[in-house]
């Protein structure tokens, strides 16, 4: 989207609170561009001046959501907790993303439909468009953990991280969870369970 378009954009907090709750109630399918522009009181013309479609519409929210966990992040995580061990960094990373789902329950919606769309191309876009592949945070701190010996040394490094991307990514998916308050107990059970399986014996946790 064109910087000079986007700073003209009057209803641009009406077009993304709209897009987020119909794309995470309904999914990227079945979610109606007309809906949105209804609820957002904006009319197709002034979308198209600055949208390609809704393909384009989807990727520019997912990329301003993102930023918005990040600096949520680095407000409720202090500095010192970062140099914690990986499993308890890991732990504390949870609880903040729960509470980040209480302040904004429609962004966790957003999110969980999202993940539910993880194989599609368009998925696959978004995962390039903000360089997902080749830098994640997750990935840097399981490498921090292997040079700081807290992880097992004959497990593969790619394998684990293969692993916890997996496991955490559709945590939904194999545990009992039907609200947000069932992620901090679902989630410290896969982290006692990560922990016992990979954690290095005698390492410092």
């Amino acid at each position: 989207m064109d910087e000079k378009k986007e700073k003209s954009f009057e209803r641009r907090e009406e077009l993304i609170n709209a897009a987020l709750i119909e794309f995470g109630d309904k999914g990227y399918d079945n979610a109606s561009l007309n809906n949105i522009l209804k609820e957002a009181g904006i009319s197709k013309g002034t979308f198209y001046y600055h949208f390609k479609n809704k393909e384009d519409l989807y990727i520019y929210l997912y990329g301003i959501l993102a930023q918005e966990k990040m600096d949520f992040f680095s407000k409720n995580i202090a500095p010192e907790e970062l140099n914690k061990n990986f499993f308890t960094l890991l732990k504390t990373m949870f609880k903040v993303g729960i509470k980040f789902a209480y302040y904004r329950p429609e962004v966790a919606r957003f999110s969980k439909s999202f993940l539910k769309d993880l194989n599609r191309p368009l998925v696959d876009k978004i995962m390039k468009k903000f360089n997902m592949e080749g830098n994640n945070y997750l990935d840097a701190l399981i490498d921090r953990a292997y040079e700081r010996g807290e992880i097992r040394e004959d497990l593969p490094r790619e394998f684990v991280k293969n692993m916890i991307n997996y496991l955490l990514i559709n945590l939904h998916e194999i545990s009992s969870i039907t609200a947000v308050e069932d992620y901090s107990k679902q989630a410290n059970y896969l982290m006692d369970f990560i922990k016992d399986g990979i954690s290095r014996k005698g390492a410092m946790l």
